[in-house]
């Protein structure tokens, strides 16, 4: 957990949606709102993909709470994890790797 006297961005979980696992979440401070199994780390890509400070920590709060449910030291740590969920075994955090659509060549 981020050291008490350094800044901790707001991940706000707001609600389940649509089916069980998907999150309404937003960021107040850059006026971020997405959906996701993940929100803390989707929104860590977010604010990196919008030019935000990466460096500062963020963490995953409640409704109501004053304290974070979960943290990452740094944005650029959070934008740089997800949570890889086979169909069979242990569910883990790794590396992000983002989707690239790739071109069929005849």
């Amino acid at each position: 957990m981020p050291n008490s006297d350094q800044a901790i961005i707001r991940v706000e979980l707001l609600e389940e949606i649509e089916r069980r696992g998907i999150f309404r979440y937003s960021v107040p401070v850059y006026g971020v709102e997405g959906r996701s199994r993940w929100p803390l780390l989707d929104a860590c890509r977010e604010i990196k993909r919008m030019g935000g400070d990466t460096a500062c920590a963020a963490g995953l709060f409640r409704v109501g709470r004053s304290r974070p449910d979960l943290t990452v030291s740094s944005i650029e740590t959070g934008a740089l994890l997800t949570v890889a969920e086979p169909d069979r075994g242990k569910v883990r955090v790794v590396r992000f790797r983002a989707f690239a659509a790739t071109e069929a060549t005849e």
